[in-house]
């Protein structure tokens, strides 16, 4: 092929994938046309021909029209040609920043399904976690009245602006309240973040974890902590900072008698 000066317009479309009607497409509305004609009236195209289609075939992709690419491959300065190329760049990085937070977003669902898999009601364990970026939502009351329902619709929206994707949180409670048996006493809802964003409130240190789990309404809750306070008595393990609770399978159960409910406790 190296030494082939030019190709039939069936031997350009087999080799480039590209339909031959589109080839011909191009040529009647001058965006590409062949490097010349043959007295036969067959098109032949050129080697060089092959980065051309290319650079049309990526323009497409990133969303520009046929009359915008043909305006700027015969009407458009050098400058405006590096401006509009710079412009795509950057909505390409946007592109691929929010196809890799929607593939974290699922490989969490996967977690998550597993977890509901394997998860006992009462089941107690230690695990090591690696940290976690997290932000805060404005304080709660924990009753989950009209003024918490405000708070989680604000939050949910704030995770849709700074994320671009609505996604479940939780919510934590302090360890002084649960050692004091005040289980409704809830600090604030959070989400885990990206690990590379920059806007997060605090960050779950990696370390030892108490994980736990309920299945059932919230009202079961405090029978669970009530377990993991003995448990952690009975191992001698210092609980701090605080509880945090996440639901695992909101989106895919019909009563609330099977709602699984995950919790973490850092200790020492």
């Amino acid at each position: 092929m190296k030494n082939k000066k030019y190709f039939s317009s069936g031997e350009f479309a087999k080799l480039t994938g590209v339909n031959k009607r589109t080839l011909h497409y191009y040529n009647d509305i001058d965006l590409m046309k062949p490097q010349w004609i043959g007295e036969n009236g067959y098109h032949y195209y050129s080697i060089n021909q092959f980065a051309q289609l290319e650079l049309i075939r990526i323009l497409r992709k990133v969303g520009l029209s046929i009359n915008e690419i043909k305006n700027y491959l015969t009407n458009t300065t050098d400058e405006s040609y590096m401006k509009m190329l710079e412009e795509k760049k950057k909505m390409i990085d946007n592109s691929i920043k929010q196809l890799q937070f929607v593939r974290s977003f699922l490989e969490q669902k996967t977690q998550h399904a597993t977890r509901c898999l394997n998860a006992k009601h009462g089941a107690i364990s230690r695990i090591q976690l690696p940290k976690q970026k997290i932000i805060l939502s404005d304080k709660i009351t924990g009753k989950y009245d009209d003024i918490d329902f405000s708070i989680a619709a604000n939050f949910s929206k704030q995770l849709k602006e700074r994320f671009n994707l609505y996604d479940r949180f939780g919510s934590r409670i302090d360890v002084a309240n649960l050692t004091n048996h005040n289980f409704n006493a809830y600090d604030c809802y959070y989400a885990y973040c990206p690990q590379d964003t920059t806007e997060y409130n605090e960050v779950l240190p990696e370390g030892n974890y108490i994980e736990a789990f309920c299945i059932g309404p919230w009202e079961l809750l405090p029978e669970i902590y009530l377990q993991i306070l003995h448990y952690a008595k009975k191992h001698k393990l210092e609980l701090c900072g605080y509880a945090y609770e996440e639901g695992l399978n909101e989106m895919s159960i019909d009563s609330l008698d099977n709602y699984i409910t995950r919790i973490l406790l850092q200790y020492k």
